[in-house]
């Protein structure tokens, strides 16, 4: 499983999978070695490289969590890297005239939610796109007017290929 942790501005790149004694976790290039004894309520004992750590986790709104350590809390936010990457490119600013909406990942289009001419509202689906083995709707940024269908379904997409413009 590969999830994005977003911590004071910057982005660490997770990765954690089962292992013989415990979960291998991968930040960035360092790799680690984590066992979790059980507990109850939001404390959590993590055994890392053989060290033992009590961490309280919150959970808050919006994929964001407050990360009690000894001596310092964190809010840190995680996202699915499908997510992240929606995120991030919905982060630009829409220009004036067609905007052209893109693929966030490689994958394959299962379905077209639009029709050319067709009018979308801010949050309307406009396609699925399967990737990494799941089906992912990709919605409209802002509201307009489908100009043009640049895709067909079945068709398979890299990451930042266009799908459509709207304007």
């Amino acid at each position: 499983m590969e999830l994005i942790v977003l911590r004071d501005g910057e982005e660490h790149r997770v990765a954690i999978e089962p292992g013989d004694k415990g979960s291998v976790v991968r930040i960035g290039e360092r790799t680690y070695l984590v066992d979790r004894v059980p507990t109850s309520g939001t404390v959590r004992s993590l055994v890392i490289e053989g060290r033992q750590f009590e961490v309280s986790v919150r959970p808050n709104s919006g994929g964001r969590y407050q990360v009690g350590l000894p001596g310092a809390i964190e809010e840190v936010e995680v996202l699915d890297p499908l997510t992240y990457l929606a995120e991030k490119g919905g982060a630009r600013e829409a220009s004036r005239g067609p905007r052209t909406v893109t693929a966030y990942m490689p994958g394959r289009v299962v379905a077209l939610l639009v029709e050319e001419g067709q009018e979308v509202e801010s949050g309307d689906g406009l396609v699925v796109l399967e990737a990494m083995k799941m089906e992912n709707e990709i919605r409209a940024e802002t509201a307009g007017v489908v100009r043009k269908i640049l895709v067909s379904e079945g068709q398979a997409v890299e990451g930042g290929d266009p799908l459509f413009e709207i304007g």
